[in-house]
């Protein structure tokens, strides 16, 4: 009988432990496969703020994401070197929500356990329990694409494009 209270009890205690993803709608990398400058690090809460950081990534933070694994801490920053945040109007982030439930439809994906380029654009996109790590040029996936444009729009921060590999300020 002890041992069923015991059993219950963690049972209970793990069960109502806070993952570190709750309170998120969405977080979004984009980043240069190459280098580990001028990335874009996104945080969408459900409280409807939107969190954006610009900056250096260590290398091996790069390496890492580069290899599909996400690193455990987080991304870890040699420069920021721009920091913004806003509050998502409720009409913007009802439309955030309808176009995060038509990706969440795909399966998860990590491309880059595969093999990533060492000239493109790379994208690490969590929503809810699913992710998607691909480069932009080879990945041609409509709603993941509408996704991160409507997050660059409401981005207070100027998200740039690419064109190769290199920087724009088109998408």
């Amino acid at each position: 009988m002890r041992n069923f209270i015991i059993c219950v009890f963690l049972f209970i205690l793990c069960g109502c432990a806070k993952k570190i993803e709750d309170g998120y709608l969405c977080r979004f990398l984009y980043f240069q496969t190459r280098d580990n400058a001028n990335c874009f690090w996104v945080e969408v809460k459900e409280d409807r703020t939107m969190k954006v950081t610009f900056g250096d990534m260590t290398w091996d933070c790069q390496h890492a994401i580069s290899s599909g694994k996400f690193p455990d801490e987080g991304i870890t920053w040699e420069v920021i070197k721009k920091e913004d945040s806003i509050k998502i109007d409720l009409k913007a982030y009802k439309q955030l929500e309808v176009l995060s439930s038509d990706v969440i439809k795909k399966k998860s994906v990590n491309k880059f356990r595969i093999s990533i380029s060492w000239d493109g654009m790379g994208v690490v996109l969590f929503i809810k329990d699913h992710y998607y790590y691909v480069e932009l040029g080879d990945y041609k996936d409509k709603a993941i694409k509408d996704f991160i444009k409507k997050l660059r729009e409401l981005s207070p921060i100027l998200i740039r494009g690419s064109v190769g590999s290199v920087l724009q300020e088109h998408f």
